[in-house]
């Protein structure tokens, strides 16, 4: 259980591949698509009158995917070819962005059409990004799995954090079908990436229970296969059984149930930090930055997140998992506590810097996940990870609102520090090293 250096310490780097060279280009592109229209999304709303009200109902639509739709997400995921399955889903984005984009440029569209097209896309974020989690696994070596991941997350820092939302800015200011427009043929150049992978060799077992371990009954088209609740008579479990096998799987694995629920919390607290931010930089606020001079500030957030995106997979080798998630844990902390308890441009710029270390815990979770659940679970197990991680975000935002109203957004912002040390204790204990993760590729 310590933190000894990873499997990969001690092999010479070697290349990951064109495959991967070609996933790392989908990947790019879609998150540039991505940071683009979620800040079209909400301009747009407004822009055609909507008001806080048609704001917040465009950004719901947009998060409502990952409530109803997450675990069925998963599903689909682990029934078909993944990479099939990302180039479907992007194509539908270019129709659905496209149809947006010509229905602004016409002036036929409202707040409904924003509403609409926000959920269309929030269900294809939930299969794609669960596909795509599930497709870097098949492409690189399990000991390649950390320098893999940070290349994707320095990519989707890079195009979804800094380079989207000022692009998105720049082409709303020339017109909305036009920022619309442009997401559309991003999307559609994924779909060209997304062809050079090769077909997924992924296998689906007869019985998902012969290798999920104790406590699954019997075998997918075994004796009485067809009479068991959401059973079918084709010998696959139906899609109760399927999801419930994809959520029993995360909650006996200790170490993933608890990264879940840690994750969940983490998001929980960025959300609030970040609701509560700009009520603590702009006016009346006591910083009273300009809008400009925030947005410029947020951007040290992404640029530590892409230095240590680029650095995470060289860290991680040499801190060990354990070490770099307490690492990536004590720098969100101190990037939610220092600015809560002292609220000065310089500390904010601080801390907000710290926060850039939350990469090394993603780049730990994510290659545990997929180091550890098997090829034909791992949609589903993702799918259920996700939801627990991505189902508090709505929360963090919601408390902050309650809170910050009360007593100011300062405490917003120390309560979610407390909340990181809180999570950070399990967390480390159970992180392990990646010598003792179990390879589990049936």
């Amino acid at each position: 259980m310590t933190a000894t250096p990873a499997a990969s310490d001690t092999r010479p780097p070697t290349a990951l591949g064109r495959p991967f060279v070609w996933l790392w280009h989908a990947c790019a592109g879609s998150n540039l698509a991505d940071g683009i229209y979620q800040v079209a999304l909400p301009v747009t709303a407004v822009h055609l009158g909507g008001g806080a009200g048609g704001v917040a109902l465009v950004a719901a639509m947009s998060r409502a995917p990952w409530l109803v739709f997450a675990l069925f997400s998963g599903l689909l995921v682990d029934r078909c070819d993944e990479r099939r399955l990302m180039r479907i889903v992007n194509s539908g984005r270019v129709v659905v962005l496209g149809t947006t984009a010509a229905l602004l440029a016409l002036g036929r569209a409202d707040i409904a059409v924003l509403a609409t097209a926000a959920f269309l896309l929030g269900i294809g974020e939930t299969i794609f990004d669960t596909a795509f989690h599930t497709t870097t696994p098949g492409l690189v070596a399990p000991h390649q799995l950390e320098r893999a991941n940070s290349r994707l997350q320095a990519a989707e820092i890079t195009t979804n954090q800094m380079a989207g939302p000022p692009l998105g800015g720049i082409l709303l200011g020339l017109s909305a079908g036009l920022a619309f427009g442009a997401t559309a043929l991003l999307y559609l150049a994924t779909v060209l990436a997304l062809l050079a992978l090769p077909a997924s060799r992924k296998t689906v077992p007869s019985a998902d229970a012969a290798t999920d371990g104790p406590g699954t009954a019997g075998a997918a088209g075994g004796p009485g296969a067809a009479d068991r609740p959401g059973g079918s008579a084709a010998g696959r479990p139906g899609i109760i059984a399927d999801i419930r096998t994809g959520l029993s799987f995360l909650v006996r694995n200790r170490t993933l149930f608890v990264y879940a629920l840690g994750v969940g919390a983490l998001n929980l607290a960025w959300a609030a930090v970040y609701a509560a931010l700009p009520v603590l930089a702009l006016p009346p606020g006591p910083l009273g930055l300009s809008s400009a001079s925030y947005g410029s500030l947020l951007m040290v957030a992404g640029v530590s997140g892409l230095v240590v995106g680029l650095l995470s997979a060289t860290a991680i080798g040499r801190l060990g998992a354990r070490a770099s998630m307490a690492l990536g844990l004590a720098g969100m902390a101190a990037g939610f506590l220092l600015p809560g308890l002292r609220p000065t441009v310089a500390v904010l710029g601080v801390g907000l810097g710290c926060t850039g270390l939350l990469i090394l815990i993603n780049v730990v979770t994510v290659s545990y996940r997929q180091r550890t659940v098997p090829q034909h679970l791992l949609g589903r197990v993702t799918s259920a990870y996700r939801l627990i991680a991505f189902g508090c975000l709505p929360v963090g935002s919601a408390l902050a609102g309650v809170i910050g109203s009360h007593f100011g957004p300062r405490p917003v912002l120390v309560l979610a520090g407390c909340v990181v040390c809180a999570v950070a204790i399990p967390m480390t204990l159970y992180t392990r090293p990646a010598t003792d993760d179990e390879p589990a590729r049936a």
